[in-house]
């Protein structure tokens, strides 16, 4: 075994998923290997430092405001949002779309990113024999821009792969301790959540996104991926994260879940237990302390 697939097999090493004779392959392998023991020890250091982490603890008031929820507001179960065929479609068209492949998504981004700048130049170059309105042009100049910063992140997610699983973990491990993250942060964060292999990464990922679960761009890239997410942890850390945000958007995706025969038992649980959390009334703005959501229970 070469140092890159050892390292790619580290994970699955670690959980015990290995088949037996490349685990032995990957001990011999890691025995007369200074680099792979490095690359070893650093993920067993971020590993050691995730299971230290704090478990978040609700905060005093949170049991009797809720109970003073469900006394003062009684009402009907919250309306589907309206955009929520249209979210799901678009969901699929792009999880079918994109490759799962690192490689093959760096190629294909690659080839976005140029027929989108090829296209720009085409059809935003002045022309003398029409006159195009100031909105319109301003309009497509930002279409085309917010299509360029998807295909730069798209790149940045698949140049991101080449690094070993230790320095991403770290990586995530570093944005989770800001307070008030920029977009930026927020967007690698959901990039990491959607693209690294790792379920180690994804989880922490999921941690630090769940400090900003009352950021509308947080829920919806949570729930973007939460239709393509297949690691059953992940999945029921993501549905605990937009469950405890009430975000209404989820009802379809939690209602799927809820069904679906060959979904994990515990990710089918915690769809259900998500569902009925949406169905309670919605607390006052006041009545919560800033940053604090109601946990599953």
């Amino acid at each position: 075994m070469n140092c890159t697939r050892v390292q790619d097999s580290f994970i699955d090493y670690q959980d015990g998923s290995l088949p037996a004779d490349e685990s032995a392959a990957l001990r011999a392998h890691l025995a007369s290997c200074p680099t792979c023991q490095r690359e070893w020890a650093a993920l067993q250091e971020m590993t050691r430092k995730l299971d230290a982490l704090p478990a978040a603890e609700p905060g005093p008031r949170l049991r009797e405001n809720f109970y003073a929820m469900l006394e003062t507001h009684q009402r009907a179960v919250d309306a589907p949002s309206p955009f929520a065929l249209a979210r799901g479609r678009i969901d699929r068209f792009f999880a079918a779309l994109l490759p799962a492949q690192p490689a093959l998504q760096f190629a294909f981004s690659l080839a976005l990113l140029l027929g989108g700048l090829l296209a720009g130049q085409h059809y935003l170059a002045p022309k003398a024999v029409v006159a195009v309105p100031d909105e319109s042009a301003k309009a497509e100049l930002a279409a085309l821009k917010a299509q360029v910063n998807s295909m730069g992140q798209l790149v940045t997610y698949s140049l991101l792969q080449q690094q070993s699983t230790g320095d991403r973990l770290q990586t995530v491990l570093a944005k989770m301790d800001l307070k008030t993250p920029d977009r930026k942060v927020l967007t690698d964060l959901v990039g990491a959540l959607a693209f690294d292999p790792s379920i180690n990464v994804r989880l922490s990922a999921v941690e630090a996104l769940a400090q900003h679960a009352d950021d509308s761009l947080v829920r919806a890239g949570v729930l973007s991926v939460l239709t393509r997410e297949r690691a059953p942890l992940v999945q029921v850390a993501m549905i605990e994260l937009l469950a405890g945000a009430r975000d209404p958007a989820a009802q379809p995706v939690f209602e799927k879940l809820s069904r679906d025969e060959a979904a994990d038992k515990n990710v089918r649980d915690a769809a259900r237990r998500a569902l009925a959390v949406l169905r309670l009334p919605a607390p006052p703005a006041a009545t919560l302390p800033q940053n604090v959501h109601p946990a599953l229970t």
